[in-house]
């Protein structure tokens, strides 16, 4: 048994190793210049304690992000043409009261998609309105569970009927409203899709089922995971910046743990290409992210 157990593991690592060296015609990985999506996570506040987050054990405070390092995020991302900005990161967007005018302010600089993800509880029907009217263009409603009995055990305190609601209500406001914006629920579930998911899967613009991840190995742990690694594209196409300014390895990085640099002394553009960047990808590359903490037992680099 500890034979084959042996021989497994090698196996898995040459495959990782000929996955890793050929990332650039597998992923198309490639350095730009300036990354494709800008993660802004404007609070790291949340309202809900979902037991396959780790958000109830952070250790960061809870902040909301300065104005002055919003508009100088935002004005970058607009001078390179930046094709995804999304605000959010690790916690809830909706929790930040100047979301609203962040959004008109990234519209008014000219970023043609601005995205944000959301647990859904506070999508009360004005809410709904301001963020349409402010020119939110796309939002993704993360929907763990599949019925009201695994939602409300997985997402505590929310609930699965008001949560229901209020997706039924932004979808009326946006038809009523003859808005553009693209909804989007994501259910991660360990269990059958529900007749309820079905029945919202016919009123939205996008449906995907998913599986739950181990947030870089703070919690659950999928057994039947593969070993066999591949790079995360990650770190070549997507810039994660805190609520202080910092920024982060990638939203796995709950903690801010790997801080790249700052955007109070840096550029975006800078800290993209910055060495210890350069050192990450190439870590990834070269099948070594076990010598990465953060990445080690990640399940997002596994196949």
């Amino acid at each position: 048994m500890a034979a084959d157990r042996n021989l497994t593991s090698s196996i898995q690592q040459v495959l990782s190793k000929i996955l890793c060296l050929t990332a650039g015609n597998i992923l198309n990985i490639t350095t730009n210049n300036f990354p494709n999506t800008v993660q802004i996570e404007t609070t790291n506040a949340c309202n809900a304690k979902c037991i396959i987050c780790p958000h109830r054990t952070m250790k960061r405070a809870t902040k909301i992000m300065d104005d002055g390092v919003f508009k100088k995020v935002i004005d970058e991302c607009a001078e390179h043409n930046c094709p995804n900005v999304h605000l959010h990161n690790f916690g809830e967007p909706l929790l930040d009261n100047k979301i609203v005018q962040r959004i008109k302010y990234a519209k008014e600089k000219g970023l043609r998609r601005i995205k944000i993800f959301s647990n859904g509880s506070l999508l009360t029907a004005e809410i709904s309105k301001k963020l349409i009217a402010a020119g939110l263009d796309e939002i993704k409603i993360s929907f763990d569970g599949a019925n009201k009995k695994e939602f409300e055990r997985l997402r505590t305190p929310l609930k699965f009927d008001q949560i229901i609601d209020n997706i039924k209500t932004l979808v009326a406001v946006r038809n009523q409203m003859a808005s553009p914006l693209k909804i989007e629920i994501s259910c991660n579930s360990t269990s059958d899709k529900s007749a309820t998911m079905e029945s919202l899967k016919n009123c939205v613009d996008k449906f995907s089922f998913g599986k739950l991840h181990n947030w870089s190995n703070a919690v659950i742990t999928s057994p039947g995971t593969s070993k066999t690694r591949k790079p995360c594209a990650r770190i070549w196409r997507t810039f994660t910046v805190l609520a202080d300014g910092k920024s982060s390895l990638c939203c796995l990085d709950f903690e801010g743990s790997v801080i790249l640099g700052d955007l109070g002394k840096s550029s975006i553009a800078e800290i993209w290409k910055n060495s210890q960047y350069l050192s990450l990808r190439k870590h990834h590359t070269d099948a070594l992210q076990m010598n990465l903490a953060a990445c080690s037992d990640c399940s997002k680099s596994f196949i």
